[in-house]
């Protein structure tokens, strides 16, 4: 969630008010996603351990909402692409500042592709599973460093690694089943003009 709200200024920016340089930037930004995480995994961890973030719940939050803002503010800026630049000059013309234009105008009008990226950032978010094992160890571990403690020299203890695996699915599983209209209405917005 705080990927989104750092995500939605920027993109409600580069939707209504476009420079010369702003498909350069959403191309710059969505080209970060294409690099491996193990080539920056090494600046990554010498940040963290000098900072006192390696090992730590606001170190791992913040490398996971850095690693998935370029998607959030990509998929964002399309949905609000397509709500009509005409609303928002009248709200400004009605004296709203950028700050009620985006929460008057823009996040009821938004809602279906706001609730989808939410859901998308969250599904990425929960199943990345490099970061938590690189930059975790003890005391910052989330579940997916919890699986992986189930690969011993002797094998692997399939009945615990099953069993922790379903437990790690079933909650994101069961979020996306309950939300599943907005998901799919969030991702056909806009679809037919």
């Amino acid at each position: 969630m705080l990927g989104l709200l750092i995500a939605m200024p920027g993109a409600y920016a580069m939707a209504f008010f476009p420079n010369r340089w702003t498909k350069d930037l959403l191309l710059w930004m969505l080209s970060t996603k294409m690099m491996p995480a193990v080539g920056v995994l090494m600046p990554i961890y010498l940040i963290c351990q000098k900072s006192g973030l390696l090992d730590t719940l606001t170190g791992l939050v913040l490398v996971m909402m850095l690693s998935n803002l370029p998607i959030i503010v990509w998929m964002l800026y399309t949905f609000f692409k397509e709500i009509p630049g005409d609303i928002i000059e009248a709200s400004r013309m009605d004296g709203a500042g950028p700050l009620a234009q985006l929460r008057i105008v823009l996040l009821p009008l938004a809602g279906p592709g706001i609730a989808s990226t939410a859901l998308l950032s969250i599904i990425l978010t929960w199943n990345e599973a490099f970061w938590s094992l690189n930059l975790t160890s003890s005391n910052a571990a989330p579940l997916t460093a919890f699986i992986a403690t189930f690969s011993a020299p002797e094998g692997l203890f399939w009945a615990k690694l099953s069993a922790a695996s379903t437990l790690a699915v079933a909650p994101i599983l069961i979020f996306g089943w309950l939300t599943q209209r907005q998901l799919v209405r969030g991702l056909t917005f806009g679809a037919v003009k």
